[in-house]
């Protein structure tokens, strides 16, 4: 028996689950963050026909923390608790019985913004899916300093917690966006934290930094569900201010290249020798949100990089 289960724990690590992430919904006024119903129900339809488990983001982290299979599992979680998602996502999540996590941007509801969900919308959401904070402010967190960071987090908190009598233990940055120093705030309130990152999560996924796929516009969620989690030890982003100076690392596996992209750079091949790459753009940022995304076929890792102001 304990040569079956060595033999079956390879491939328990080799399984990816996929968070997708979701804004507005039927909203044409804003295509950047908008999902069309039509496209969200077809969605839905092909992950409940293809045998993929729509679960919430808690029950996932359950079983990554218990070492259990998530291959073809999937995550749907919704930012901002726009009502668009309230009068035109939610009949299809019911609909298809798929639970969700829905992740409260705390002043909208608080202060009734006219293009954001109730107290008592998010209430009755909450009974077919999960919550989570998503801030009080919905401010660009690696703008503020510490002090603001942990006001509107324990801001966000108590309101949250005024309306709704707990408090949840999961957490999406605002906008995504997230430097180390933001983490280490968020983690002393949050043990679940996602980010915006795309990519592929597996057992080894660290719960407080989660990587989501954003799904908008006519994104193939197909495509998506291909994503795997590509594994780089020693994994070093080097920078001099905001110049990316070096990237290297070693990958799991034999191949002789990669290609890696830099937000206003673009994709390179770089050579790979003995499972190790080192890559010196020298490249100074022109933007204050940037991608760093390493790729090899469908296996992929991105990070965020802001720049330092």
């Amino acid at each position: 028996m304990k040569k079956l289960f060595l033999f079956f724990l390879p491939l328990l690590l080799l399984a990816d689950a996929h968070i997708f992430v979701l804004h507005r919904v039927g909203d044409n006024r804003y295509p950047s963050t908008n999902i069309s119903v039509k496209l969200l129900e077809k969605d839905l339809k092909y992950l409940k026909t293809h045998n993929y488990k729509i679960v919430s983001l808690s029950t996932l982290v359950k079983r990554i923390k218990n070492h259990q299979n998530i291959d073809k599992y999937v995550v749907f979680t919704i930012d901002d608790t726009f009502k668009s998602f309230y009068k035109n996502g939610l009949p299809l999540f019911k609909k298809y019985k798929a639970p969700f996590t829905l992740f409260v941007y705390v002043q909208s509801a608080e202060e009734h913004f006219g293009d954001y969900m109730t107290w008592k919308q998010i209430k009755n959401a909450s009974k077919y899916g999960e919550l989570g904070i998503h801030s009080w402010a919905h401010p660009h967190l690696a703008m503020l300093s510490n002090k603001e960071i942990i006001d509107d987090t324990k801001k966000a908190i108590y309101y949250f917690k005024k309306h709704m009598g707990y408090v949840p233990n999961m957490y999406a940055y605002p906008y995504g966006e997230y430097n180390k120093r933001v983490k280490f705030i968020i983690k002393k309130f949050f043990k679940i934290i996602c980010n915006q990152n795309i990519g592929a999560i597996d057992l080894n996924t660290p719960v407080d930094d989660l990587d989501r796929i954003a799904i908008t516009g006519d994104v193939n969620i197909i495509k998506k569900l291909k994503l795997k989690r590509l594994h780089i030890k020693n994994f070093i982003i080097k920078r001099d201010k905001n110049v990316i100076a070096k990237i290297s690392g070693k990958l799991n596996f034999s191949t002789r290249w990669i290609d890696i992209y830099i937000t206003k750079l673009g994709w390179k091949w770089v050579k790979v020798n003995n499972k190790k790459f080192t890559y010196k753009p020298h490249f100074k940022l022109k933007k204050y949100r940037n991608r760093i995304v390493i790729r090899y076929n469908n296996r992929i890792i991105s990070k965020l990089i802001l720049k330092e102001e």
